[in-house]
């Protein structure tokens, strides 16, 4: 008898505890799941935690901010230039819309140099090519109206591995048709446009050996990137 009341008390915890998970689990799941677009992820804790500890850090003479997502934010800037005040602004999963929620801090900081490089999981969110270079444009003139003396570097897209391998929904082909639009921003803007989707593409797509999912660089692929970037962050 005594074991039956144990088996049926199990039971019953068991069964509470579904509900329990149920109930305060899965609008976590619908929230970060199949309801995120590129804008809801400014409400994301990883974002809001970033956006945070950047706003509190303390700000230096003649800094070289790198601007983007997770293909900035993995940078181990430090390390590839130390002797450089290179100052990391990309956070993993960041939008075009999620970067002009945050430029006021960039602004703040008045930055010698800016490198920008944004828009790819934009894409994976269906927005539309027009609406990312837009919203590329918007970040652009509100940085040279803020700080007008930060000279800014604005870097294409670059490629991903679109071989049926991995599952990285952003098609080449709406890459391409971003960075079609990013020359003439760059010209009304007088910006420096970066092609570092040229130096990488291989058959319009990432070669494998620079990368570990299809999107994101691997080290090989960030020293790649850096030492094209290496003259443009020295001059």
């Amino acid at each position: 008898m005594k074991f039956f009341r144990t088996l049926i008390l199990i039971i019953i915890i068991a069964l509470l505890s579904g509900v329990f998970t149920f109930k305060f689990y899965a609008p976590l799941n619908a929230r970060f799941g199949t309801r995120r677009t590129a804008s809801t992820l400014i409400n994301e804790p990883y974002y809001m935690i970033k956006t945070s500890i950047f706003e509190s850090m303390p700000k230096y003479d003649n800094e070289i901010i790198f601007l983007g997502d997770s293909l900035t934010d993995y940078i181990q800037f430090s390390e590839i230039f130390p002797a450089l005040n290179i100052i990391n602004r990309g956070i993993a999963g960041d939008t075009t819309t999620g970067v002009l929620n945050r430029l006021d801090e960039i602004i703040s900081r008045q930055p010698a140099k800016l490198f920008i490089n944004i828009g790819i999981n934009d894409i994976a969110y269906k927005v539309a090519p027009v609406e990312i270079a837009a919203n590329i444009r918007k970040i652009i003139e509100r940085v040279k109206a803020g700080s007008p003396d930060t000279k800014i570097y604005l870097e294409t897209l670059l490629p991903v591995v679109n071989n049926g391998k991995f599952e990285t929904r952003r098609p080449n082909n709406i890459i391409n048709s971003v960075n079609e639009l990013l020359p003439e921003i760059a010209k009304d803007l007088d910006c420096k446009l970066l092609d570092v989707h040229k130096f990488f593409a291989e058959n319009d797509n990432m070669p494998e050996r620079y990368t570990v999912d299809g999107v994101h660089m691997n080290g090989t692929g960030i020293l790649k990137w850096m030492k094209f970037l290496e003259p443009y962050i020295k001059e």
